[in-house]
């Protein structure tokens, strides 16, 4: 157990919320002497009770350590239990005191008293000199002279209220004293002593605090002058009557009555008006407020005072007094009484906002502090620059301590004295000037030292890199190695300094005065391998300094010589590792897609064997279905169904059956699909443009009947003929505007009403009245969109039920089913799709095939970018790509770079894995081209035509404006699809193709070869012994799980390795399995989820939740 012994109730509060917020995991306790701690004792079990599990204990008012003599608690400890123990051989704790003023007095004979009573040595630091000398800021000591006080209460001349006061309390009945009357009822032979004793003394609870009472307003009249004893009084009534009235105190307990007792003697007083401003204050107050006034810069201050009561009333007058009350905010601080059972005394005027002012100075809300003793030591406030000590001091503790306050540069401390020749303003002088003298001492002894350093002969080596010429002496090392551990990580809490220990010859510390020789030996974070973290100096030197100089160099050398600094003699970076990658621009030109049509077109041309697969395109209801032949002069890719959407409640579902390829057709096929082509696009783009008469790349080859362009217009429209079937399956056309279709929707014996018509067509006005007409329906100028259309671009609904009329004498039926229309006019998204594959399948078999991918359709996904609003895109894939990328190169930086702290390897990994260099190892590897990112528009959409193709073929160095993320992304894509057609191995191969300067080890050989490198015989601390049955892994090799529980924070004798290197390895391996379990979640997650629950999932805060849950269970008493 850890037993932290604090003056005061404040300072151990302070000091227990500390440890808890920062020692979490181990119980803690706080104890004060308000929990009654003395009965504990007479309770067999309570303190067993109540340090169980308990490894930290915080106490407050159980020792005064400065004052260890005669009956001293603590004396009395050490005397009665520590040293007869020790004497026995029995355990005793091991004692550490933390103080800037171990004595109470200036006799320095006490702190021989002090070290033999603690069984310690009292030193003051001695390394880091140079570091400590430059934070130490003494303050400009001034001792200011206010004039006497009035010795006795006459001369004060008492205010009326202060005569109203002792009026009241000399004419208190003591017959009706609560005290009295409560021990007359009770009357037992201890009463009647009690009763004799308290009628001859008259030291009731009641009398004592009127005469308090009185005696601190005669005090505050003396001292603060006779409006702050008017304020004292005021306050003290008000306060206790509000108290009262908030209370509503009920009963016939002895308190009840002792309080209304009061309320009625001191209700003639009255509380009076509030006074306003402080007018009549005494002379000690008047130089107080000079002082305040005077004060150059930005002030932030402490007012110390002896008197609770007075740190209320003088923090108001400074509060509201017209010469501070611009410039400072004033607070008050009090002690907390830890004794059990004291009553709260009214007359201290205490407040429950003391720990607000605390807060809000160390804040800066508020700049000047009045405050008692208990801000002299160890509570935690910022730096003053301004000390006043109103009263007298009482010791040399108060003394050092409260000067200590006043550590800003530039600060000043001021007593407060009656006249220049006070004695005791003298007996601080001389301290002063003994303590500078002391101070002059330290700084020639530090000038000897210096003289010493520069006296010593450095015929020392120089480390020196041949191929840069950057060398590094002895005197730069220090500066060197400090630099070096400062970039070794930006972890909180963790001390990155390198640390040097002072020896003698043999090992043993020395005193940095002592004289002789001595060697260092410096310490380096526990981030490091457990070979590069201790280095002691080659020589012996009669100065400290050179002594660490010479183990910082021989540190750096070490460092240099494993690699950890680069050839520059400069810490490393991960530029040193790859070779370095210009920024990324956001947007770049790169070659343009690839075109594969004219291949295509030069196949036709040049009679290579046809390839043909079945075509099946169906209406979502299946109510329509047409069965076609896709032929191409080479292979036919396979493409998986994909669903191209009419409008925003109709779409069609195209398929090709994967199991049909039939290559070697012959010419009279080829003809024929070329008709079938022309007359689906004739179908559905003939009333706009005229299809050519030329060879289509892409031939589409009708299986269930033969199409040709006389197929439309065929048939004249009647009623009978548009029966309920052939008004569903056939399509209507306008021979007056160029066979326009329509789809039908009623036959009208009579012309409508033009209001019911939603477009008319010109002429309708003059239109005959008793002629045939016909519903129809607008054919679409374009459809097949890959992604459903946005739902605000849904027509708005119309009260007029006829979208447009025409007379049936102009209009006629196609004689084919209007399901071959509907394939002529997704035949542009088809082709697109098959645009996309082709292209796919030039990159799969010429650059990819060392990855071994057999699934066309997931390098189609990889390449294929959401701005081309295809039926896929990259986006899924990419974020499982990213986190395999991740995972492999932290894996394989790990086991490359065994003594490579987590701050070496970080950068690296962000290196190789960043878009920049993903995005230049796409242009490389010529990725650019590949890239689908050009969306398909139908608005202007027109066939290619192979006679085109040939005769004027698209210029090869025609290039595009590309973002560099996108060719990053499709580098993680396609490492992605590699994973999910062969696992992790394939992943690795197709790194290797777009990183190629990296040696991919497989996961396996990383693993083992990080196994390999961990102790096999390190063994398990008891305290860490119930982990393995809290996750349920027994550990083959101890060591690991020791490392994953061992904080950099944690240095010291037998620490190998800190958690920062698994942790690194474990963020990954984290991301990697949580990535693959989203990714496969048969609900099919789309990017945007995904993202979000991996960045719920991975992060700091819930994993800290999480591991809260892993416990082990501890009693605990309160």
């Amino acid at each position: 157990i850890a037993w932290f012994l604090a003056p005061t109730v404040s300072l151990a509060e302070q000091q227990f919320e500390v440890i808890r917020a920062q020692i979490p995991s181990v119980q803690s306790r706080l104890i004060r002497g308000a929990d009654n701690v003395d009965a504990w004792s007479t309770r067999p079990g309570v303190w067993d009770a109540v340090l169980r599990n308990t490894r930290i204990v915080v106490a407050a008012d159980l020792c005064v350590a400065h004052n260890p003599v005669g009956k001293n608690s603590v004396a009395r400890l050490m005397r009665e239990h520590y040293f007869p123990n020790k004497a026995k051989g029995l355990p005793v704790p091991h004692i550490l005191g933390l103080t800037a003023s171990p004595l109470m007095t200036s006799n320095l004979g006490d702190l021989e008293v002090l070290e033999q009573t603690l069984d310690a040595v009292c030193k003051t630091p001695s390394k880091h000199r140079d570091e400590l000398m430059a934070q130490v800021n003494r303050p400009e000591m001034m001792v200011v002279s206010y004039g006497a006080i009035p010795v006795d209460e006459a001369a004060a001349q008492p205010t009326p209220a202060m005569e109203r006061l002792m009026k009241a309390y000399l004419g208190l009945d003591i017959t009706r004293d609560p005290d009295i009357l409560h021990l007359a009822l009770n009357r037992t032979p201890r009463n009647e002593q009690r009763l004799r004793k308290l009628f001859a003394s008259r030291k009731t609870y009641c009398q004592t605090q009127m005469e308090s009472f009185y005696r601190r307003a005669c005090d505050m009249c003396q001292h603060l002058g006779p409006w702050a004893a008017d304020y004292y009084i005021h306050k003290v009534i008000s306060t206790l009557l509000q108290d009262t009235d908030d209370s509503a105190q009920e009963g016939d307990s002895l308190t009840v009555k002792q309080r209304r007792y009061l309320v009625e003697a001191l209700t003639p007083v009255g509380p009076g008006p509030a006074p306003q401003i402080p007018t009549a204050l005494a002379p000690k107050v008047v130089a107080l407020l000079g002082i305040l006034e005077r004060y150059q810069g930005n002030p932030v201050g402490i007012v110390f005072v002896k008197e609770r009561a007075t740190v209320a009333v003088l923090s108001h007058i400074l509060a509201v007094h017209p010469r501070t009350a611009g410039r400072y905010r004033v607070g008050s601080m009090v002690g907390t009484s830890a004794t059990p059972g004291r009553r709260q005394d009214f007359l201290d005027l205490s407040q429950k906002e003391y720990i607000l002012s605390l807060q809000a100075f160390r804040k800066g809300t508020i700049n000047l502090l009045v405050a008692t003793s208990v801000l002299e030591e160890g509570i935690d406030v910022p730096a003053c620059n301004l000390v006043i000590c109103f009263d007298r001091l009482e010791n040399l503790k108060s003394f050092i301590q409260r000067r200590g306050r006043a550590r800003m540069s530039a600060s000043q401390l001021y007593l407060l004295v009656e006249d220049d020749s006070d004695k005791s303003s003298r007996i601080w002088l001389d301290l002063e000037r003994e303590m500078k003298r002391k101070y002059e001492d330290d700084m020639r002894e530090n000038k000897e030292l210096e003289e010493i350093e520069k006296s010593d002969v450095l015929d020392y080596p120089v480390l020196r890199d041949d191929k840069t010429g950057a060398q590094i002496t002895i005197q730069d090392a220090k500066q060197h190695l400090e630099h070096f551990c400062a970039t070794l990580s930006t972890r909180k809490f963790v001390d990155w300094s390198p640390f040097y220990v002072v020896h003698d010859l043999e090992g043993n510390p020395i005193d940095a005065r002592q004289r002789g020789l001595r060697k260092a030996t410096v310490h380096l974070p526990v981030s490091l391998a457990p070979e590069l973290r201790c280095f002691e100096s080659i020589y012996a030197w009669p100065s400290e300094a050179n002594a660490c100089k010479d183990a910082a160099f021989q540190a750096y050398a070490k460092l240099y010589e494993v690699g950890l600094v680069n050839r520059h003699l400069l810490p490393i970076r991960e530029t040193d590792l790859v070779k370095d990658i210009e920024t990324r621009a956001g947007v770049v030109p790169v070659r343009d897609q690839l075109n594969p049509w004219p291949a295509v077109a030069q196949a036709w041309r040049d009679g290579a064997a046809t390839s043909r697969r079945r075509l099946t395109v169906a209406r979502h209801d299946q109510s329509a279905r047409a069965e076609l032949q896709l032929v191409l002069p080479r292979p036919v890719p396979y493409m998986k169904p994909f669903v191209l959407h009419w409008d925003h409640s109709s779409s069609w579902h195209v398929s090709i059956d994967p199991d049909e390829d039939m290559p070697g057709a012959d010419a009279a096929v080829d003809s024929q699909a070329s008709c079938h082509t022309s007359a689906l696009l004739s179908m559905a783009f003939g009333h706009r443009w005229r299809i050519a008469d030329k060879q289509f790349p892409v031939r589409f080859v009708c299986l269930d009947r033969d199409l040709n362009l006389e197929d439309t217009s065929v048939m004249e429209v009647s009623a009978e003929l548009m029966d309920a079937a052939m008004a569903s399956t056939h399509l209507v056309r306008d021979v007056a505007d160029q066979n326009h279709p329509y789809f039908y929707l009623d036959w009208l014996p009579t012309k409508p009403s033009v209001d019911l018509v939603r477009k008319p067509y010109l002429g309708f006005d003059e239109a005959p009245e008793d002629a045939a007409y016909v519903a129809l329906k607008d054919w679409p100028k374009k459809a097949g969109l890959f992604r459903p259309p946005h739902r605000n671009a849904a027509p708005a609904p119309s009260s007029k039920p006829y979208p447009r009329v025409l007379p049936a004498s102009r209009l006629r039926v196609d004689s084919v089913p209007a399901v071959y229309a509907h394939v002529g006019l997704l035949i542009p998204a088809i082709v697109h799709a098959l645009e996309a594959h082709l292209v796919a399948k030039d990159l799969l078999e010429s650059r990819l095939e060392r990855t071994g991918i057999t699934d066309l359709s997931l390098v189609v996904m990889a390449i294929s970018t959401s701005a081309a609003r295809g039926p896929t895109d990259y986006e899924r894939i990419e974020f499982l790509g990213d986190s395999i990328l991740k995972f492999c190169t932290t894996i394989n930086c790990a086991a490359k770079y065994l003594k490579y702290p987590e701050g070496c390897l970080s950068p690296l990994k962000d290196k190789i894995v960043s878009n920049s260099r993903l995005f230049r190892a796409a242009v490389e590897f010529g990725l650019d081209r590949y890239i689908v990112h050009k969306t398909l528009t139908l608005h202007k959409w027109r066939p290619t035509y192979v006679e085109d193709l040939l005769e004027n073929p698209p210029p090869a160095t025609r290039t595009r404006m590309l973002s560099t993320k996108t060719l990053a992304d499709v580098v993680e894509a396609l490492i992605a699809a590699s994973y999910i057609s062969g696992g992790i191995p394939k992943a690795l191969a197709c790194m290797s193709l777009f990183l190629p300067e990296f040696e991919w080890k497989s996961i396996e050989q990383g693993r083992e070869i990080l196994y390999n490198e961990a102790p096999h015989d390190e063994p398990l601390p008891v305290t860490m012994r119930p982990l393995e049955s809290l996750i349920g892994y027994t550990f083959t090799k101890k060591a690991l799980l020791v490392e994953a529980m061992t904080h950099p924070s944690c240095t010291g004798p037998g620490i190998r390795a800190s958690l920062d290197r698994l942790e690194f390895l474990g963020d990954a391996i984290l991301d990697y399995i949580v990535v693959n379990r989203l990714f496969s979640d048969p609900a099919g997650l789309d990017n945007s989820t995904l993202h979000l629950l991996r960045t719920a999932l991975v992060n700091a805060d819930i994993l800290g939740f999480l591991v809260m849950e892993w416990a082990i269970e501890q009693d605990r008493v309160d």
